[in-house]
């Protein structure tokens, strides 16, 4: 469900402008997942450039491991602490 990885995208960019400027570019900050589950509250940590890097396209998301759409999304990068997905066009 596309709404609910938007709502979490929302939340985290909200963060992300918040504490821009008060974080050293290299240190983790607790991020949503932005999975299609609208229950899931689990936190995931990046660097403020990882998020920019997840944001640079508007169909991708970053989620925590293990919490990929097994249908309409596609891991496109696995990190420790996160996966990037990307909306399948298919």
């Amino acid at each position: 469900m596309r709404e609910n990885e938007e709502r979490f995208r929302t939340a985290n960019e909200r963060l992300r402008q918040y504490i821009e400027n008060a974080v050293p570019p290299d240190q983790a900050v607790p991020f949503l997942c932005e999975c299609t589950d609208d229950v899931c509250m689990k936190r995931i940590d990046m660097t403020l450039g990882d998020y920019r890097q997840v944001r640079a396209s508007d169909d991708t998301f970053a989620v925590a491991p293990g919490h990929a759409a097994p249908r309409g999304e596609v891991v496109v990068e696995e990190r420790d602490a996160f996966h990037v997905v990307r909306k399948d066009a298919a």
